[in-house]
């Protein structure tokens, strides 16, 4: 992975810049299989009077010493304080 640190210098800020590149999308892959796999939600019907929760994906490019990359994390988050109607 160090060999590759130069991919990772920039996190991208939205899912459009992330869906470009290929470790990008493998990484949201494994986050949404580990959220079906815990049992995190549930997919139900929207119901006309209430609001939806926005969501957002965040990347993580975690580095060590000397710039050389450790771990690079995409996280999926409810954000409960943002609502669609």
């Amino acid at each position: 992975m160090t060999l590759m640190s130069g991919c990772f210098d920039i996190e991208p800020y939205s899912y459009e810049e992330a869906v470009q590149q290929s470790f990008w999308v493998d990484v949201m892959v494994q986050e949404y299989d580990s959220i079906l796999y815990n049992g995190v939600w549930d997919i139900v019907p929207r119901l006309e009077d209430k609001s939806v929760v926005h969501s957002q994906w965040f990347y993580k490019v975690k580095q060590v010493a000397y710039g050389s990359v450790e771990n690079i994390k995409a996280k999926f988050v409810a954000c409960g304080f943002l609502c669609w109607k």
